[in-house]
């Protein structure tokens, strides 16, 4: 009987020994390498493609931004002596700094980036605003209900605004 519990601890030491890497088994310090390296490659993948996510969110809340704009001019033309005049600060170059535009204006600066800039043009008729993304070209929104998308080829957005309507 002694015999056989001596020979459950000899087994016990062969299984120990062998998870302990005792008999040459495991990895070697080239294959460790080679994991952590695809690993980390892996990793600086997907921190770039969460970069590319957040911008595209940020984006996405510009123009959301600008869309509701089109509310509040439409609100501000009813209330005032039916003009878009006030829409844009007195400069004529970015949103005022008044009520609800001073709101929008605050918030998209806040998801524009560093480059960011908003452009405004306003008159008796009509208005425009354009603002940069942040993956690149310009969003537009006017009083004649335009919402879209401004190619830059160079400058900055203002530069393409030079009326009351959205340029194509």
């Amino acid at each position: 009987m002694s015999q056989f519990c001596i020979g459950k601890k000899n087994k016990r030491k062969d299984l120990l020994s062998t998870i302990l890497n005792k008999n040459g088994a495991g990895f070697t310090l080239v294959e460790l390498l080679a994991v952590i390296a695809i690993i980390a490659l892996l990793a600086s993948i997907v921190v770039v493609r969460i970069g590319v996510t957040r911008k595209k969110g940020e984006d996405a809340a510009i123009q959301s931004a600008l869309r509701e704009l089109r509310n509040v001019a439409e609100l501000y033309y009813n209330d005032s002596p039916f003009t878009y005049e006030g829409v844009c600060d007195a400069g004529d170059i970015t949103l005022s700094d008044d009520g609800d535009f001073k709101k929008i204006k605050d918030y998209i600066t806040k998801y524009n980036g560093t480059g960011g800039v908003i452009g405004c043009r306003d008159g008796g008729t009509g208005y425009a605003v354009i603002s940069s993304l942040n993956l690149g070209n310009c969003w537009c929104v006017d009083s004649q209900g335009a919402s879209r998308e401004v190619t830059l080829t160079s400058g900055d957005c203002r530069a393409k605004l030079t009326g009351v309507t959205c340029p194509d």
